[in-house]
């Protein structure tokens, strides 16, 4: 696999109702495998940070969605996980378990270790509030789905921990074996490349990107009618936000690693310029 900056992270509601039309809790079609609609919001790596997920949802109304997907990574390592957890499941999104969601709920951690005792810690932090519902709500989630053509997953098809970089070269994308449309988050980076199986779209991070660019990030898809069937539209939107939020809870709470996410939430940019290659 192409090699990966090395860097700790790489384990690494409106009154009335929600971003959608019905309100946030209503089983409406953005629950719905088969009837997704004209238009598919994808977005990936939370991470706790729900101020950030906020303004992705109020974007999110305002261009509006018929069905809403999150590509794991929900609640470790920022200063709100029990939020940004309940807040996900009143949307009723169609949702994948991510690498750090499945260290919380099975108390594992990442296959190559971690560097950073405090990354550790902040996974302990991370599950001691979520609490035995919400764990077991993260640990119950499918690794991937598959909806109108598109194939959803964290990292890459079978492996969580394996991200999809804009540099990963197509000969280590196809070895997947897809065909469509790959949507995954994990890197951080936000970027859509066609393939011969189809188009990969890395919706980057609703929590915090990597790319330089410290807006956060989401797909969306509309369905293109001039095309095939199961073809889509597909944009990269960021959304701005009041960054001192999250950056005085982490603060406020004592959240550990909070150094490392303080920088990664302003900058949006890597702590140190080595490389290594991804587990």
């Amino acid at each position: 696999m192409t090699p990966a900056p090395s860097e700790d992270l790489v384990e690494p509601p409106a009154p009335g109702g929600g971003p959608f039309e019905g309100g946030a809790s209503a089983p409406g079609p953005w629950g719905d495998l088969e009837g997704v609609g004209e238009r598919i919001c994808v977005l990936s790596d939370v991470h706790g940070n729900v101020y950030s997920l906020e303004a992705v949802l109020r974007d999110i109304r305002k261009v509006g969605c018929d069905t809403l997907v999150v590509a794991g990574d929900i609640a470790a390592h920022g200063p709100a996980p029990v939020e940004s957890v309940d807040l996900i499941r009143t949307l009723g999104a169609i949702t994948v378990r991510g690498n750090t969601d499945r260290y919380l709920a099975e108390g594992s951690a990442p296959r190559a270790g971690t560097r950073d005792p405090e990354q550790s810690l902040s996974l302990d932090w991370s599950r001691e509030q979520l609490g035995a519902d919400r764990l077991r709500f993260l640990g119950e989630l499918p690794p991937s789905v598959t909806l109108a053509g598109c194939l959803v997953v964290h990292g890459s098809p079978g492996d969580d921990e394996r991200g999809i970089w804009p540099y990963t070269t197509d000969a280590d994308i196809d070895a997947h074996g897809w065909v469509g449309t790959l949507l995954c988050g994990h890197t951080h980076r936000p970027f859509q490349r066609r393939v011969a199986g189809g188009e990969v779209v890395n919706v980057g991070s609703a929590g915090w990107t990597l790319d330089g660019d410290p807006r956060p990030s989401y797909a969306l898809l509309e369905r293109d009618r001039a095309a095939a069937a199961g073809s889509w539209r597909v944009t990269l939107r960021r959304v701005d936000y009041d960054r001192s939020q999250p950056l005085a809870e982490l603060e406020r709470r004592q959240v550990p690693w909070r150094s490392a996410v303080s920088h990664y939430i302003e900058t949006a940019t890597w702590r140190t310029p080595a490389v290594r290659a991804l587990p």
